[in-house]
């Protein structure tokens, strides 16, 4: 006579069965697979697995040459991992912001050409702040905020692989294709020890599994060290994670960015700006009229030791004089006030010229060769002019440059 069993136990039988059932299959998939015949070509007889570990040969890799892909001519390359530091106050978010802008809008960033393409700010504070200085921005640039910059609107704790994930999915739902993701600041977008590797490590891992495969560079915005700011502040992992690194130093209204750091291409030299105040347009609540500032370019920020100059700088420096000759202005007020040497009885004679108008001088006369022909005289106009700022043979500020004469 067969028992009659509980509600319980038919339960308990079910689950062993199933566990059972799940055992057999287990080992008759691994026996499949053993006794499956193994695929030809594969060195020193390691099995093919379903995701094999990517490896090319080195003789493939050189067939082609390779060029660096820029978004800020010179300074962010695509694709890449950066910091930006400084202390607080010091203009690091106005630079990122102020690449963002002309990355989205199509522009030059002052002498620098970028690359057109969506860019995201994770902002982890200030976002009053942030919309004053996009209006700022919206100012110096003479037109509206573009479309394609995103900001966030409160801090992601990238430190957390699931949180960085949840991130990345929400980019990819509003902007599918970000050439750039800004972090401002690593400090308010991470939970962890700044000062730990280990928590460091976690962080720029998640940058590397869920943001840069969105196809975008990573710019970190971070705070400069205690009592050093010409280093990042915590682990010196961080800088060793990054393709570039760049500071921010503030000196009175002059602020200076510096790269620190280029792992695959040719640092650029010092670059001088001032602090732009501006009016906004708004009013606050007792009608004053609301300001912020922008960063004005101002060349080069160190001189350099005059050197001979190639016969390619002669001629582009040629050119300006040509461009002086036929387009040259009185300098204007606020250049009087700003630089020396225009009351001396040379200065008084000085006249000054919009850039664009040097450059119709200057491309006819520059021998290049190539494919793109007018890229080339670009960027070698743009290396010499850089070369004649250095030396102090020229000077540069906003649109116009002149010639620097002794006396």
């Amino acid at each position: 006579m067969t028992a009659t069993l509980t509600g319980k136990e038919r339960i308990l039988l079910g689950i062993k069965q199933r566990n059972e059932d799940e055992k057999l299959n287990k080992a008759q998939q691994l026996a499949a697979t053993e006794n499956a015949p193994q695929p030809k070509n594969i060195a020193a007889g390691v099995r093919q697995r379903e995701k094999s570990f990517p490896l090319v040969s080195a003789s493939t890799m050189t067939d082609n040459p390779v060029q660096i892909e820029w978004l800020v001519e010179n300074i962010l390359e695509q694709g890449s991992l950066n910091l930006l530091f400084g202390e607080p106050a010091s203009g690091k978010s106005l630079f990122a912001l102020d690449w963002a802008f002309c990355m989205t809008a199509g522009m030059d960033w002052h002498d620098y050409r970028t690359k057109e393409t969506d860019v995201v700010i994770i902002a982890g504070e200030g976002f009053a702040g942030m919309k004053r200085r996009l209006k700022a921005l919206e100012v110096k640039y003479q037109m509206k905020a573009p479309e394609k910059l995103f900001i966030s609107e409160r801090p992601a704790q990238l430190q957390d692989e699931e949180n960085a994930a949840f991130v990345a999915d929400s980019i990819k739902a509003i902007c599918p294709n970000p050439g750039l993701v800004i972090i401002d600041t690593l400090h308010r977008n991470m939970d962890g020890d700044e000062n730990s590797s280990k928590d460091i490590g976690k962080f720029i891992n998640n940058l590397d599994m869920h943001l840069k495969p969105l196809g975008a560079a990573i710019l970190v915005v971070h705070h400069s060290g205690h009592g050093n700011k010409d280093r990042s502040r915590g682990s010196s992992s961080i800088r060793a994670a990054m393709d570039a690194e760049f500071s921010a130093n503030k000196t009175d209204n002059s602020i200076t960015l510096t790269c620190h750091k280029a792992k695959d291409f040719e640092a650029l030299d010092p670059l001088q700006f001032t602090l732009k105040p501006t009016e906004l347009g708004w009013f606050d609540e007792d009608d004053e009229p609301m300001t912020s500032v922008y960063l004005e370019y101002e060349g080069e920020a160190t001189a350099k030791k005059k050197g001979k100059l190639s016969a390619k700088d002669e001629t582009v420096l040629a050119s300006l004089d040509s461009a002086i000759v036929e387009y040259g202005i009185e300098p204007t007020t606020e250049i009087k006030l700003k630089f020396d040497g225009f009351n001396s009885p040379i200065g008084k004679m000085q006249k000054i010229v919009n850039i664009d108008h040097w450059r119709e001088k200057a491309y006819p006369l520059i021998v290049v060769t190539g494919n793109n022909p007018e890229n080339a005289k670009r960027v070698a106009f743009n290396r010499c002019s850089g070369k004649l700022l250095s030396q102090g043979l020229i000077v540069k500020s906003d649109n116009y440059v002149w010639r620097v004469f002794e006396g």
